[in-house]
Parts: structure tokens; sequence; C-alpha cells
């Protein structure tokens, strides 16, 4: 039994189910702070002044930034067209949904929120280390100075890419269509994630930007770290879960018995009826199963889709 299996049974209420509606409405919120700071409708920026991971501020009492910087500010929704803007922040928060939404499915409550929780954790750490690093090497006195400028560049952009690099990893051939149009299988997808992460750290490098650094550092070890210790695998109720589901699946789509004394054309792959049995039964081939499946008018809409 590895250390998350054991974990598990030793929280097992722990976790707040269905987690990544709450990280979409924080998002939603953090976009509306965007929205405001960069038309200054407060007058200064009130997410980096009151709210940001600003550890300078944190040590001198205003501790509820560790909780408030969630709420971190999408600042591209004021740059350009702001219809496009929304319509691609609307996109992205709905793919996040449905990855994260998988993911918990996959896992279990609370394997996703340690892996989500803990990225968020990683997060707060490695950039705790930058801040008193640089305070070792500027000095002090420019703690004010450094914890507004490192507070306000957190973000959890590395985070959200290692939930879609955790979900191709479980599921590698889902297909997804790139601007509604180019079918991407997900581990196509995630080397492309993989090839963009390796590129901005080594931007940030370059040009000096180490708390991206951080960021990208954080989010990563993060990922690796619960692979290694959990290595992804679904949680014991979820894996119960599941095989209950293969098991209905398998008796619902299993091939039916000949009716006695001659069957009729037209037969459902659910309860067995043909036409012969009630006349008045109507039957309907499904266009979502992959499959000649034909289903009666009582099971065509209640049925479970075979794929």
């Amino acid at each position: 039994m590895n250390i998350i299996d054991r974990l598990e049974r030793k929280f097992p209420r722990f976790g707040i189910p269905h987690l990544m509606k709450y990280v979409i409405i924080i998002n939603i919120a953090g976009a509306l702070f965007g929205l405001m700071d960069a038309n200054g409708v407060f007058g200064r920026p009130i997410y980096a002044s009151y709210l940001s991971l600003d550890f300078n501020a944190i040590f001198h009492g205003q501790v509820w930034r560790l909780i408030t910087f969630v709420l971190y500010p999408v600042r591209d929704l004021s740059q350009g067209s702001m219809f496009i803007n929304v319509i691609w922040f609307a996109i992205w928060a709905y793919l996040y949904y449905f990855l994260g939404t998988m993911l918990e499915k996959w896992w279990g409550t609370f394997r996703f929120n340690l892996f989500y929780l803990g990225g968020i954790l990683f997060v707060v750490l490695t950039t705790l280390a930058f801040y008193l690093v640089n305070c070792g090497i500027y000095g002090w006195e420019q703690g004010p100075l450094l914890g507004y400028m490192i507070g306000y560049s957190v973000t959890f952009e590395y985070l959200n890419e290692t939930v879609f690099l955790a979900f191709a990893l479980l599921q590698p051939d889902a297909q997804f269509l790139l601007y509604f149009v180019i079918p991407f299988k997900a581990k196509w997808m995630a080397w492309i994630s993989i090839g963009l992460l390796a590129f901005n750290f080594i931007i940030y490098i370059m040009h000096g930007q180490y708390y991206g650094v951080t960021l990208i550092v954080g989010a990563v070890l993060n990922f690796l770290l619960f692979f290694f210790l959990g290595r992804g695998k679904p949680s014991v109720h979820a894996q119960h879960t599941q095989r209950k589901r293969q098991q209905e699946f398998r008796r619902r789509t299993r091939p039916l018995e000949p009716t006695p004394g001659g069957g009729g054309i037209h037969r459902c792959a659910i309860c067995g009826r043909t036409e012969k049995d009630d006349p008045r039964l109507e039957f309907r081939y499904c266009t979502k199963c992959n499959g000649d499946y034909e289903y009666c008018s009582d099971h065509l809409f209640t049925h479970t889709h075979v794929n």
C-alpha cells in the first residue's frame, strides 16, 4: 500500500466534492478583479495591494493573503477585444472544468483534492523560498518591494497545465477538437504542453525571470510527486464503482437469447421484447451507441450508451 492509499484510509472524508466547480468560480472572480484593476476602478491595484501572495505583508500580519491570493486576476481580459477574450476565457473555463471533473471521477474526491490543493501548497512554498532567497541577496530592506512584485506574479497557469497532463496520462487517446476543427489526441497535446513548459523554463532562465521558474518547478514537482507516490491510480472506492459499472454495462449489452417460438424483426437490446410481444411497441436504433443497437420506446431514452 503506497502513501496516498494510507492517507486516504486515514482521512477518507478529506476533500471538497466537485472542487473544480469552485476553482472555476474563483477564476471568474479573479477575472473580474483583473478587469477592475486594469480600468482603475479602485484607484490602485486592489489585488496586489490587499490580496496577493505578498510574504512581506503576510509577515506583518496580513495572513488572509495565504487564502485570497487564489483570486489572481486574469489580466488578458483587459487586452484586445473584450468579446473575443471573454469567449476564449469561457472555453478555457469549460475545458478545465471538464478535465477536473473527469479526474475527480477517476481518482475520487480525496485524491483529486490532494493533487490540486497540493499543487497550490507547492506554489506557496516555492514562492516563499524565492522571496527569502531574494531578500538574502538584495537585503531585507528590499522586502516590501520584492514581496509586492513576486506576489503579483503568482498564477496557477502551470498548475492547470499539470491538470491537463494528468488527464492525458490517464486517457491518452481521448480526442479534442483544436479550434473546433482539427482533431487532436490528448497524448499529442500533452507532448506539445511539455515542450511549451520546457521552452518557458529556458526563456525564464535566459531573461533572469526566476519567479516563473519557481512556478513551473512547483507545479511539476507536485505532478511528479503525486504520480510517484500514488501512481495515478484511482481510489479503492473509485475502483469498486468502476467494476460495478463495467458489470452493469456487460449485463445490459450481452447478446440476447432468441425469443421462444421465433423472434420478430425488431428486438430491444435491453428487455428483449419484439413487436410480436406487444404490437404497440415502437423500435428505434440509437445513433449515439457504437454499433447497431435497437431499443423499444421504453428504453430508447433511458439506456446506457454503448461506447
